[in-house]
């Protein structure tokens, strides 16, 4: 079945400044499903899928989540998938709005979702039951650092710079995030609590606001997943002075690692990260079939192009075994911050 996300959707996306959260062979917007992929076999005579796929994404279109999510069923090959996978926005509640309505879908593998750092994030803050364990891994559609971003214009050029300002002047600068339950803000948190700094944070809708507000100068300063922020950085309004890896962006190589200026934050690897999902308990040649579909897009040429052109990163080749682990660890890096 034809995919049909075209380039105009992608370069309207694009103006929105939120293209890292997480569709393409999309038709429109829906929901359902999951399963356990523990020694799930194949059934050889399957009929799945017998209708249309429905993707919950939990944020508002043109955000990071949904820019991947649609760009990744854009990316599955024609001859893989049979029916078309349609989008549903569901926005609210720093995802829980969407995520809520997914886990109380049927588990029939009619409708998927998404896991992202924001979703864990909210589970280790006590703000959802949610948790990890009631999802399938499908594949790994987007990981990468945050940019901490400032004015053109601003006095620092560096995060040094930037750092030693805020000393001097605490309590008067602003960063813009999208809320409390969003990992951007685990940044600012870090910050404040590793280097004893006094910023205040200011909330925003979406990645695509906060981003605006800095320009405008609403906030000194924001933190983003880079494709928010790429049309900023090209038309020179923004400046980056830091990302919040343990590894530089590929598409930004020339912007340090905070854990490379400070000690104290040594050990700091927060990224943006989203993978697609299945409910548990859907059922094995559902969750076999996502898989292999989700997989090969994310694993394309296709989607590495679509991602390094709004200034995201490839994703790293991750098994069923290996999402389990990486989201186990972000989990318990989260919660050491929080403590």
């Amino acid at each position: 079945m034809k995919k049909q996300l075209t380039s105009l959707l992608l370069a309207a996306l694009m103006v929105c400044g939120s293209l890292t959260g997480c569709g393409g062979n999309t038709a429109a917007e829906e929901d359902t499903a999951e399963s356990s992929g523990e020694g799930a076999e194949v059934v050889t005579e399957s009929s799945y899928p017998e209708k249309d796929i429905t993707a919950l994404v939990y944020w508002a279109a043109g955000g990071t989540t949904d820019t991947c999510v649609r760009s990744a069923i854009n990316a599955i090959p024609d001859d893989m998938l049979s029916k078309n996978i349609i989008v549903s926005n569901v926005a609210g509640g720093s995802g829980l709005v969407g995520a809520t309505q997914f886990v109380n879908s049927t588990a029939d593998g009619y409708t998927i979702g998404v896991l992202n750092c924001d979703l864990v994030l909210n589970h280790a803050l006590g703000n959802t039951d949610i948790s990890s364990d009631q999802f399938i891994p499908l594949a790994c559609i987007e990981q990468d650092p945050y940019l901490f971003l400032v004015p053109a214009d601003a006095p620092y050029d560096t995060f040094e710079e930037f750092v030693d300002y805020v000393k001097a002047n605490p309590g008067t600068l602003s960063v813009g995030d999208t809320g409390s339950g969003a990992v951007p803000h685990l940044v600012y948190t870090v910050l404040n609590k590793q280097l004893g700094l006094d910023l205040k944070t200011v909330a925003y809708d979406s990645s695509a606001d906060s981003v605006i507000a800095t320009v405008s100068g609403e906030c000194d300063a924001t933190i983003t997943a880079p494709g928010a922020a790429a049309g900023q950085l090209e038309a020179g309004t923004l400046k980056a002075i830091a990302c919040s890896g343990a590894e530089r962006l590929t598409a930004y190589p020339d912007v340090p690692c905070m854990s490379e200026s400070y000690e104290e934050l040594a050990d700091m690897n927060i990224l943006s990260w989203i993978m697609v999902v299945a409910l548990k308990d859907t059922p094995a040649d559902a969750v076999a079939y996502l898989q292999e579909i989700f997989t090969a897009a994310a694993t394309s040429d296709e989607y590495r192009e679509t991602l390094e052109s709004l200034s995201f990163q490839a994703v790293p080749a991750m098994n069923n075994d290996e999402m389990l682990q990486f989201v186990a660890d972000q989990a318990e890096y989260y919660a050491s911050v929080l403590a």
